[in-house]
């Protein structure tokens, strides 16, 4: 049985040390989308999340400069941190597959992402709650993923409004959020959302969340338009900053 604490749930065995027993707490409902963007020198990465759970930006996204990873479900955080250690030396779906078969509870994690080698990866285990589900949409370099979701039609909301979108990855990504939460989301509400991006050159608004808030997309969305704004010229290329 799981123990239970503050509407948290903790697998059997899912304290100390090693992927078996790492740090697994139920991070009730997700849905997130992550992305690849090839430039004409370097690839950029984007992951974006919400949840009707507090702080899902301390938990989901996972990203470097040689990929990107969302861990949820009954988040298995070193799925996201290890799989991202991995990448400059493996595939992204050889890492997670690796990592998945360590964990005692394979079945009840869902995660997905992508590398800088073009694979692209995602899995969800049957311990999911409903309604959950993946998509992999390799030809677009995306790939999304849901648990607790009124229906796929979050996910489809969640691809479509990101190939549609105009604007800076951060803002495409929030869009898509947007569309998530509108084509149902999560079935209980939204508490807390989060985007990350790592791109050629690093700026501060690429990596924002909101960690509990009634309206936590558009608040997001409030947060990047302020620090946009605010950081206008203010990047690691000007006066010899380090932002990564």
């Amino acid at each position: 049985m799981p123990y239970s604490e503050g509407g948290l749930k903790y697998p059997p065995n899912s304290f100390g040390g090693g992927l078996r027993r790492g740090w697994c707490v139920r991070n009730r409902m997700t849905f997130s989308i992550c992305v690849r963007e090839k430039g004409d020198e370097e690839t950029s990465f984007g992951v974006a999340v919400s949840t009707d759970a507090p702080a899902v930006g301390a938990l989901a996204p996972c990203i470097s400069h040689d990929g990107v990873i969302s861990t949820q479900s009954f988040v298995n955080v070193r799925l996201g941190r290890r799989g991202i250690a991995l990448l400059p030396d493996i595939a992204v779906n050889d890492a997670l597959e690796g990592l998945l078969a360590q964990d005692d509870h394979g079945h009840l994690r869902q995660v997905h992402g992508l590398d800088a080698r073009g694979n692209a990866f995602a899995y969800s285990g049957d311990g999911c709650d409903g309604w959950f589900g993946h998509q992999v949409h390799e030809e677009h370099d995306l790939t999304v993923a849901g648990n607790m979701l009124v229906g796929e039609e979050t996910l489809d909301a969640l691809v479509e409004t990101f190939l549609a979108s105009e604007g800076d990855l951060v803002s495409r990504l929030i869009d898509a959020l947007a569309a998530g939460k509108e084509a149902g989301g999560d079935k209980r509400g939204h508490t807390s959302a989060a985007v990350m991006v790592k791109a050629p050159q690093t700026m501060a608004h690429h990596d924002l969340r909101v960690d509990a808030h009634e309206e936590p997309i558009s608040e997001l969305r409030s947060v990047y338009e302020t620090a946009k704004s605010a950081s206008d010229g203010f990047s690691e290329s000007s006066k010899e900053r380090i932002f990564d």
